[in-house]
């Protein structure tokens, strides 16, 4: 994985692609970073893009407006990113509680006018979590909690993945997942410059970006070649026999082999 400032060195060397790639980016949330990292992450692998980047926060303006320059720009991708942090602002400015409970709903809605308006691929960055507190653990049954509204937004943008087929989730809650939400989000920047990814997740979240835009554009890799011994289980078959390789459910390391074979099953059926 490589790092931003080696991102934005690439990018800057390359610049924009007239002929390339016609890619679009729209977040209420400022993005300048994120193209970057993303143009970089485009070079490195061999893809020309030109891009279009919306002013901060005007998403639903570019969206809604059929003669705004989004639309001008004819883009072959479109990215959104609407950002954790400015749903809690939304959340938190409602005056009557009852409203809380109708804040997924309302985005999903408008999510629906993106998907219908939008003649391209849409990649829509989902919602890495952020606990509020307000109502601790209770929060899990409470419909109106923020955390409620958040996972329902989550799980509702799958399905709606499925039925619109234009429609691309780009997992940023599954980076924050992995990696904690301190590595994700770094306050001081965000305060600052309105920056809500840190410096150490945007080639992250760059990388996932063109994992979906290289699939769709058929550059994928569909072989893994693989040793076995010390590989695929633990010692030398030729050395150790079989009957003392180290594989199985079991404690010790014979369980993260197991564990390993698991994975790469899930490669091959995926592909069945």
């Amino acid at each position: 994985m490589l790092e931003f400032k080696q991102l934005k060195k690439l990018a800057k060397a390359a610049g924009d692609n007239p002929i390339g790639i016609r890619v679009a980016i729209l977040g209420d949330t400022a993005t300048q970073f994120l193209a970057t990292a993303i143009k970089g992450e485009a070079v490195f692998r061999g893809l020309g893009i030109n891009m279009f980047e919306a002013e901060y926060n005007q998403v639903e303006r570019q969206i809604l407006d059929p003669t705004s320059d989004y639309y001008q720009f004819g883009a072959d991708f479109t990215i959104v990113f609407q950002s954790t942090h400015k749903l809690l602002e939304k959340y938190s400015l409602e005056n009557d509680a009852q409203q809380w409970e109708t804040l997924a709903d309302e985005r999903l809605s408008f999510i629906r006018t993106l998907c219908e308006s939008v003649k391209g691929k849409i990649i829509y960055y989902n919602y890495p979590e952020i606990e509020d507190t307000v109502f601790g653990s209770f929060a899990n049954r409470l419909t109106g909690s923020f955390t409620y509204q958040v996972r329902k937004l989550n799980f509702e943008l799958m399905n709606l993945s499925r039925e619109y087929p234009n429609l691309f989730i780009c997992d940023i809650a599954g980076l924050q997942n992995k990696f904690g939400r301190d590595w994700m989000f770094d306050s001081s920047v965000y305060v600052s410059t309105e920056m809500v990814l840190s410096l150490d997740a945007l080639p992250y979240v760059a990388s996932r970006t063109l994992d979906i835009i290289s699939a769709i554009q058929g550059k994928f890799k569909k072989c893994l070649i693989l040793d076995l011994d010390n590989t695929l289980w633990g010692g030398v078959v030729g050395d150790d026999g079989w009957e003392n390789i180290q594989i199985g459910h079991g404690l010790g390391i014979g369980k993260a082999f197991t564990e390993f074979q698991g994975w790469i099953k899930k490669l091959r059926l995926q592909q069945e």
